[in-house]
């Protein structure tokens, strides 16, 4: 029976202890507020900012649990922020566009050639990959890679064939200014 009075004792304790610290919540509240709507507090009663801030109606957004947060990215000493708009102000004059390049066999054939290099290092990439997967026992992995390579491969070959024939007109193309 002694170990049973002493838990009801300290339970006592803990109740009486949570109640006094507690006890003066209502009274700062009343503080806070104004006496009517739209009166203002006392100047001798300064009232912390957010015990004055409206709440909110919709509780802030927090990213789902597998989604990222939003990555804030600090201004580069080049970047210029826009100017505000003003009412009744005209309207701001864009930067002159620059006249496109002419698109000759030169400069087709040139973005031709980047862009099968580019793809052949995909396919590189890509044998590497399956090699991977075939060593891991991932038969589906080694499917996917598979149908990937055939498609980059028939590309390849098209990007090949366009490549000799921008060649051929390349070299009947009269030099550039």
């Amino acid at each position: 029976m002694r170990n049973r009075e002493r838990v009801m004792l300290g339970g006592a304790g803990v109740l009486v202890a949570a109640l006094l610290a507690v006890a003066p919540w209502p009274a700062r509240e009343e503080r806070a507020r104004p006496a009517a709507p739209g009166a203002v507090a006392p100047a001798a009663d300064p009232v912390p900012a957010a015990a004055v801030a409206p709440k909110r109606a919709v509780p802030a957004r927090t990213p789902e649990p597998g989604q990222p947060a939003a990555t804030v990215v600090p201004p580069s000493p080049g970047d210029v922020p826009p100017e505000p708009e003003v009412a009744n102000a005209p309207p701001q004059q864009n930067d002159p566009i620059a006249e496109e390049l002419p698109q000759t066999a030169r400069w087709k054939l040139e973005k031709t050639e980047h862009i099968t290099t580019l793809l052949g290092r995909d396919v590189t990439r890509l044998e590497g990959e399956r090699q991977e997967a075939r060593t891991r026992g991932d038969k589906a992995r080694v499917e996917q890679v598979d149908a990937l390579l055939r498609r980059h491969r028939v590309r390849l070959d098209e990007l090949r064939e366009e490549a000799r024939v921008l060649t051929e007109a390349a070299r009947n193309e009269p030099p550039e200014p």
